[in-house]
């Protein structure tokens, strides 16, 4: 080997050693467990909520354990979780109770399932795979709050973070919410154009109690009983009630209707019939129905205290 050959070779490995050397630590693989901790990654985001409306089959959720060290582990660690919701919901329950809150129910058996709860986080690396919750929607009844816990019991001798080592899922109850009216269509068995603080079908949407719809008076002959009015949502709308509220300035409107719904405003099924409704009452009366998908909804007065009749505010609600 001539010298320059010998030169390069020398160089080669006096670079292989220093590199060697330089490898700072936090890139090492090591089996040290000193200032390490394991942990559920998705808990750094609090307890998670699930997605419950618009209802699906099923729905999905992933997560995974992660672990915090200098370095690399030189091996497999294999990390183990169990349920534990009954050893945390009592506690829960407490402060909720205290705080004027209704408890949390245990998650229904067949609401749910997840696919793993033996986790590894391979060699050299910090997270492990992913464990699945699948969960059923329409399981959970929605006005209650339900509460479902996992934890890490064992991660092959390593720490375990007490305060990230739990993930909590809570299927929440679904809050009644004022559906957006933009785009509607509202139309009426007659409308009175010019009256009074407009007359027309529109102004029930409008969010006015000043403004109002007007069976037609003028010109004559004024319309009798029975009134309708219809309400095409233009795309399909989980309904739970629907709420009225009657003209702010005279009591003598419709006392008695039906409620009818569409998916296509050709086929009506009704929501509810001799429905009563008291024009004295200035406040939003509100009629649950049967919770489902409706395009249209249409309101039929039957009686009132005059042939003429009229209303202020018609709001549909959904989740």
């Amino acid at each position: 080997m001539n010298i320059l050959n010998k030169f390069g070779v020398f160089l080669l490995g006096l670079s292989m050693f220093a590199c060697g050397k330089d490898t700072p630590a936090y890139e090492e693989l090591t089996d040290s467990k000193e200032g390490a901790n394991v942990f559920i990654a998705r808990v750094n985001n609090g307890v998670q909520n699930l997605t419950i409306f618009p209802y699906l089959e099923e729905r999905t959720l992933p997560f995974n354990v992660g672990l915090g060290m200098v370095g690399y582990p030189s091996g497999d660690i294999k990390i183990t979780l169990s349920e534990s919701t009954g050893q945390i919901i009592d506690s829960l329950n407490a402060v909720r109770v205290a705080n004027g809150q209704e408890p949390y129910e245990l998650f229904p058996a067949d609401s749910y399932n997840i696919d793993n709860l033996e986790l590894t986080i391979a060699k050299g690396e910090l997270y492990s795979g992913y464990s699945t919750l699948t969960y059923h929607p329409e399981a959970f009844a929605s006005d209650k709050d339900y509460l479902l816990a996992f934890t890490i019991t064992d991660a092959s001798g390593y720490p375990i973070n007490p305060s990230t080592k739990t993930i909590i899922f809570v299927a929440p109850h679904l809050e009644e919410r004022p559906a957006s009216t933009k785009g509607w269509i509202a139309t009426a068995s007659s409308e009175q154009l010019n009256g009074e603080n407009t007359g027309l079908a529109s102004a029930v949407l409008d969010g006015d109690l000043n403004t109002i719809w007007h069976s037609r008076y003028d010109p004559e002959p004024s319309t009798i009983f029975p009134h309708w009015l219809s309400f095409d949502m233009i795309n399909e709308t989980y309904v739970t009630k629907i709420a009225m509220a009657p003209r702010q300035n005279n009591s003598r409107g419709f006392t008695k209707f039906k409620l009818e719904g569409s998916l296509d405003g050709k086929t009506w099924i009704i929501l509810g019939d001799n429905l009563t409704f008291d024009p004295a009452n200035k406040s939003y009366q509100s009629y649950p129905i049967e919770p489902q998908n409706l395009k249209n909804i249409r309101i039929t007065m039957l009686e009132g205290l005059q042939d003429l009749t009229f209303l202020a505010e018609f709001v549909v609600y959904s989740y």
